[in-house]
């Protein structure tokens, strides 16, 4: 794609021949995609094999022969589309697109592909400055106006243009400052206030009764996608607020981490710290927080969030136990045989060994349960091309053995991982335990490279990548914005006490501190590796 790309750019066309590309790429992936379905129905015996075991000769497999599966459809050229409108790629003359470009591009178009319906519904061109905007009515609902593009009627949150709010957050894909504008009444008691609040904020709107028209099941990883690696969540409220606001909207959470404390629900809770506790400052319900897991150790560990704001573990066996009601595909872990996880491990921390002699790293070997890690000693940074020769390695190794158990072998930017068992059998057993199809999914991760723990969720979901915590709060935000859902901030009126707030449609909750949390936590140390404590 990049290539085509280059071509257009050298030849000073890529005003006018860019969009064509991406349509070329749209275009390809639809037959491919098509290809697929048609060889799945048609070949006798194959209507009951996953899409991904579905091999087909299309024209982009012939051009891009690592090609995986295509959950959706991808609208290419509009997301390319938008997201010229925005940066003005196609005026540039000196620096040609990049690939952390494309790959925003990817993602964007990804993300409009799993909104319903789909892709006429967002407008292409940049909003107006007077857009005509709706009052947020009694009670905190705000009204919706319907947009036909084409042949597509389409519901989305009326916004008006203000650049003179200071922090109003920019939005990644439109490039616009946008915020919901509250009634007549409310306005001329915010004009009052110089401070933003998160105590007075549009998400006190009930969840809609129609299905949420977006992605069923988010799934994440930890490490540099809600947090900063080796970091705990103790200081992005913005991006807790967006995940709040998905959990009341029906929308499944799950962290799908390498991370592997067990059941030691503690461990994790210290992880997720600053998040577990906006749930509960803002009080989310039951059946939301019921909503929320953990996938420890890739695929081993399932926990779900209790009514108590805590981490459970959730049922292996028995009846409904997560473990025995997905037996029935091969990978799942309830058919690992003790003495092949064990023929993994042994083999992993053998590679691992030869690794740390023959290339001098300081570092030391950590055997768990289900994973073996090559972690370094205390301030102490392995080279990351050490890491990638002791991955592909180990890689190779176990695949030349022929191991039949689904496994993990990965760069974590600081350390290399072998588990036992992968992120594409974690979703999957989410997905099967949960009742939601793959092209209902989503997940969202920093470490997609063949070197990286995310690369096997490709062959299950669809998938987006990002590279910071950052770059994951502009992705809920997009899911929102474009799903309709109301997500900025309305500063509380100056001097107005509860009662006159609820009157006018405001339900006041405590903020979060979030250096608080973390003052809290500054005594409360682990070590992220081993899961240790340290008082």
């Amino acid at each position: 794609m990049k290539s085509m790309l280059i071509h257009s750019f050298v030849l000073d066309a890529l005003d006018t021949t860019g969009g064509d590309t991406f349509s070329h790429f749209e275009m390809l992936i639809d037959e491919h995609r098509r290809m697929t379905d048609e060889l799945q129905n048609e070949s006798t015996g194959m209507h009951n094999l996953h899409p991904s075991n579905v091999i087909v000769q299309s024209r982009l497999k012939q051009l891009v022969p690592q090609v995986g599966t295509f959950y959706t459809r991808l609208p290419l050229r509009k997301a390319f589309e938008m997201y010229n409108a925005k940066y003005g790629v196609t005026k540039r003359r000196h620096i040609c697109i990049s690939f952390n470009e494309i790959r925003h591009i990817l993602n964007l178009a990804q993300v409009l592909a799993l909104i319903h319906p789909i892709p006429g519904q967002i407008p292409l061109e940049k909003p107006p400055l007077n857009r005509p905007s709706s009052a947020i009515s009694e009670g905190g609902k705000s009204d919706v106006s319907v947009e036909t593009i084409g042949e597509s009627s389409v519901v989305q949150s009326s916004r008006q243009q203000d650049n003179n709010i200071p922090g109003t957050p920019r939005d990644l894909w439109s490039g616009d400052d946008s915020i919901a504008t509250p009634d007549p009444i409310s306005m001329r008691k915010l004009m009052g206030r110089n401070d933003r609040s998160d105590s007075i904020i549009e998400e006190n709107l009930p969840p809609a009764s129609h299905p949420f028209p977006g992605p069923k099941l988010l799934c994440f990883d930890g490490d540099q996608t809600l947090y900063s690696d080796g970091a705990n969540f103790d200081k992005n409220q913005k991006l807790a607020k967006y995940l709040y606001l998905l959990l009341k909207h029906g929308v499944t959470i799950a962290v799908v981490t390498a991370a592997g404390y067990e059941y030691q629900t503690m461990k994790y809770e210290l992880r997720l710290s600053g998040l577990l506790t906006y749930f509960k400052e803002r009080g989310l319900e039951v059946d939301d927080l019921e909503r929320f897991y953990i996938f420890g150790g890739e695929c081993n560990y399932l926990l779900r969030l209790g009514k108590d704001y805590k981490l459970h573990a959730v049922r292996e066996d028995g009846p409904g136990g997560w473990m025995v009601s997905t037996k029935y595909f091969a990978e799942a872990p309830g058919n690992w045989p003790e003495d092949e996880i064990t023929n993994v491990l042994d083999r992993a921390e053998a590679s691992f060994q030869s690794s740390l002699e023959e290339q001098n790293m300081r570092a030391r070997i950590i055997r768990k349960k289900r994973s073996v890690g090559l972690i370094p000693k205390e301030d102490v940074k392995i080279p990351r091309e050490a890491l990638d020769e002791a991955v592909l390695r180990i890689q190779t190794e176990l695949d030349a053995a022929k191991v039949r158990l689904p496994f993990c072998a990965f760069n974590g930017g600081r350390d290399a991982w072998v588990d036992v068992g992968n992120k594409r059998v974690g979703v999957q057993v989410l997905q099967s335990y949960l009742g939601i199809p793959p092209e209902e999914t989503l997940h969202i991760g920093d470490q997609f490279l063949n070197t990286g723990n995310d690369f096997a969720a490709r062959s299950i979901c669809p998938c987006v990548w990002i590279t910071s915590p950052e770059e994951t709060t502009y992705i809920l935000k997009s899911i929102l914005r474009f799903t309709g859902i109301p997500y900025i901030n309305v500063i509380s009126p100056v001097n107005s006490s509860n009662d006159e707030l609820a009157k006018d449609g405001f339900d006041r909750k405590p903020s979060v501190d979030f250096n608080e949390v973390e003052r809290r936590l500054s005594g409360v140390k682990m070590d992220v590796y081993t899961g240790e404590m340290k008082m």
